[in-house]
């Protein structure tokens, strides 16, 4: 059995701990800023990327079971639509009042069973994982990861929910179609990278000003875009659902602070 995580949120290293007896495929770890990459992972098959519809065909198709610990809802769901299609079992890490690992079995169980996408809140301001308390009910159903059942695990209380899907319902694919991706476009002569929404969105500017004040250093605001600055960065927030990262090229660090910092 072959197990697929995605991550990007930097507790990949403690999570392929409890599956040191799969062949692991590992997308996205701990990515530092001061060197602009991704942590390597050793003994995995890893790929220094955050995933995206354009090729988590090429990370799902040999593995058996996912696991998602990304820091954004939109490859949360992502996930959910490839395993539903394709009838596999994923895992979910979610924040949902508190941190809770979802487990997702067969075509009639997707994440929007339980629970619609939005817009969540920004990772970099959700309560810490409780590491002790994941690695706990990893290693308890490792043994069986291909049964399937539908359940949620919350980490803080430790309790365990069945959750019934029986009802039929008819899932449109749009995250794996690509019709919630998100775009990065490199301006080499700006040392920038902007990131566009694929989905129609507007940004309330107010809310992320209040909820990253105390992240992020607020140098500009205008009734259209507000602009942070982080270390040597610069992001610009636009009203219509663009942003902007100044002072990089790469792409996968505009996505850090992307999934990061404000919740999609």
């Amino acid at each position: 059995m072959k197990i697929g995580i995605s991550g990007g949120s930097g507790i990949e290293k403690e999570i392929i701990k409890a599956f040191q007896d799969f062949p692991v495929l590992v997308n996205g770890s701990s990515y530092n800023l001061k060197e602009e990459k991704f942590d390597i992972i050793s003994n995995v098959e890893f790929f220094p990327e955050f995933l995206n519809h354009n090729y988590i065909e090429e990370f799902g198709r040999n593995c058996d079971v996912y696991l998602d610990f990304s820091p954004a809802n939109k490859i949360k769901y992502l996930v959910s639509d490839f395993a539903t299609y394709f009838d596999k079992i994923c895992y979910i890490l979610l924040y949902d009042e508190s941190w809770k690992l979802l487990k997702l079995s067969g075509k009639n169980s997707h994440l929007s069973c339980y629970k619609k996408y939005s817009i969540s809140l920004p990772f970099i301001s959700l309560p810490k994982i409780n590491i002790d308390s994941l690695m706990s009910i990893l290693n308890e159903v490792k043994q069986n990861l291909n049964i399937k059942e539908n359940w949620i695990y919350d980490l803080n209380s430790k309790e365990k929910k069945f959750l019934d899907f029986t009802e039929k319902i008819e899932h449109n694919f749009d995250f794996l179609k690509g019709q919630f991706a998100d775009i990065a476009s490199v301006s080499c002569s700006d040392n920038s990278v902007a990131i566009s929404q694929m989905n129609s969105i507007e940004i309330n500017l107010t809310y992320y000003k209040e909820k990253l004040s105390k992240f992020l250093k607020l140098t500009r605001e205008t009734p259209f875009f507000i602009e942070f600055k982080y270390e040597r960065f610069k992001i610009l927030i636009f009203k219509q659902g663009r942003f902007i990262i100044k002072g990089t090229k790469e792409k996968n660090t505009a996505f850090y602070f992307f999934y990061h910092f404000f919740g999609f």
